[in-house]
Parts: C-alpha cells; structure tokens; sequence
C-alpha cells in the first residue's frame, strides 16, 4: 500500500487561516488521495481536537505531527456496515537525512525509520539501481522527499513508487518546493488506476482554498491544477478537441474539476468561430471578416474575447457597421 504524505501545511503562514478553513483544507487533502497530513502542534491545537489530545501533543513536544484519518465500522439502522471517519493522531518519528546521492548506500541503517530529502539531480543518476539499493537497505521506514529545484520531483516520486517504494512525501502545487502533490497524484491514477481511490475532482476547490489562505495565486497554466489549462484557443487544436478530445487531453477536465474552454483570441480559426457562433451556414467571407476584427480587438485589448463581446462583434460584421475598438 502507497503512503502519500502532505507536507503543505507544515511551511504554511496559517496566521491568517481560520480553523474552519484548515479544517477544510485538511479534509479535501484526504479526499484527493492523501494518506497522511504532517502538522506542527500549534496547527494541531487549531483543529479542534478533544482534550484527551493534549496530554499526547505534551509527550510529543516540538516534534512533527502526522494525521491519518481511518473508517472504524459501525452499523447504520438498517443493519448494514457503515464506514466512520474519524481523526488519528500518529507521531512523526521519521530521521530526516539529505544525503548526497553518492553516499546513500553507505547511509543507510537497518531498522531505522528514514525520511530522505534533497535528491535533486537523482534523474540524471542511475535511479533504477539507485532505488533497488535503498529498497534493500533494510530500513525500517523509507520516505523520499524529493526536492523540486529541477522540476524534476514528480517524476522522481512516481519512479520511487514503481520501482516498489512504498512512502513518499509532497506538497500541494509545489509549495515550498517539494514535488507537486496533485502531479503525483494525478501519476498514479493514471498507471495505477485500479490501486487509486482518491477523487481528484476536489483540487480545483483545493486551489482555491490555497490560494486564498496563502495569498499565492497558482499558476493558470500549472499542471493539473491551472486554471487555464483546458482552455483552447489555436485553430488547429480546437478543430482536433472537437474531434477527439484525448488529442491534447491526457485526462478529461472534470477529473480534476475543471472543463474545456473554447476561447477566441489572435490565434483563433474558422472551426473554432464555428463552434462558438454555432452557425455552421455561417459563408466564407463572413467569417473570414469576423476573425479579422477578432484578431484585431484582441490584439488592442490584450486578452480574449468573452462571448458576449464576441456576438455583438459579429453582429456588427454581418450588419455591416462600423467596428469601435
């Protein structure tokens, strides 16, 4: 069973961030797919948690926390098992070490519980030997925290799990620049479908709580998780969505609760006009004399047409009136 563990919160500025919205925050991590949430005691206070919690965060003292979340089985009315949710608290008892990958080998102890960070350049290593030396270390624990200065650290984290890894730690749209949760994420399901359950459908709603409590706006073009990422603007790639979306779509947009966006801008052509208008009788010419203001507009606005904005221009083409820009 693969461990996915989220570190986000642990480097978060959470002053502003109110215990609803951690709450909440930590709630659509676990729905997504992670298995356990490392937390400092002072996040864990904020939880809400019940007293019989702080004689546990006393013997714990500085140290990290993880949270897991488990479904002890109980009954419902009709006699049938009904899964509970409920909060366990887990020490972190993982030895942090960022051992140069020259010296992993000689690192490593039996029995010990290891968390390894750093490894930045392990793809341009042997990392397939690399991996069977660790995996045959005889550590107890073996956890990698693959650093993302290369942007290289989703990959990595995906071959440490194929290779037979069972432990691997990320944060969420590459917060403090550990390997991006929802690309790892997103990984597995794709080549292990049948041995992920999470639903991925949340992290467009996890965006937006991230970017409201951290003050950091996510790329739009971020994978996975941009806002843009689906929208579709060049001629020749909307006539090949339209056609067969897996064309430039690895995965469908709701999967990760977004949708496709057809867009006119510069780069646009006939099929997506087409498409938008949805006036397939639309003649040559005409066409050919919207897309030229619609280039034109857009290139004087600097953004894309919205669709009202796009009928009243062609509108004004086809009635033959005079375009203000």
């Amino acid at each position: 069973m693969v461990t996915i563990i989220d570190r986000t919160l642990t480097s978060f500025d959470t002053a502003g961030m109110s215990t609803r919205d951690l709450n909440h925050f930590c709630d659509l991590l676990f729905s997504c797919g992670v298995t356990k949430i490392e937390l400092t005691p002072d996040l864990l206070a904020r939880l809400g948690f019940p007293s019989s919690a702080a004689s546990l965060r006393k013997w714990l003292g500085g140290r990290s926390f993880f949270l897991t979340r488990i479904f002890p089985i109980s009954l419902d009315s009709s006699g049938m098992t009904k899964p509970q949710p409920l909060w366990k608290l887990e020490p972190n008892d993982l030895v942090e070490k960022n051992i140069p990958v020259s010296k992993l080998k000689s690192a490593l102890y039996p029995h010990q519980k290891i968390r390894i960070t750093g490894l930045e350049d392990l793809m341009n290593r042997d990392y397939p030997t690399i991996f069977k030396a660790l995996l045959g270390s005889g550590a107890q624990t073996l956890d990698l925290c693959p650093s993302n200065h290369h942007h290289c650290a989703a990959a990595i984290a995906l071959e440490w799990l194929l290779a037979g890894g069972t432990s691997i730690s990320c944060a969420f749209a590459n917060h403090h620049n550990l390997a991006p949760l929802e690309e790892v994420l997103m990984s597995l399901k794709l080549h292990q479908p049948d041995a992920f359950s999470g639903d991925l459908s949340v992290l467009s709603e996890l965006r937006g709580l991230y970017e409201k409590c951290s003050g950091q706006p996510v790329a739009k073009m971020k994978a996975i998780i941009g806002a843009d990422i689906f929208k579709v603007e060049s001629g020749i790639h909307v006539d090949g969505v339209l056609k067969n979306p897996h064309t430039y779509e690895p995965f469908n947009p709701q999967t990760v609760g977004n949708q496709r966006e057809i867009v006119l801008g510069k780069h646009s052509g006939r099929k997506s006009l087409l498409y938008k208008l949805n006036d397939p009788g639309l003649s040559e010419s005409t066409a050919h004399s919207i897309l030229k203001q619609i280039k034109s507009r857009c290139t004087q606005l600097g953004r894309n047409l919205s669709d009202l904005e796009l009928q009243t221009l062609a509108s004004e083409v086809q009635n033959d009136k005079k375009i203000y820009c």
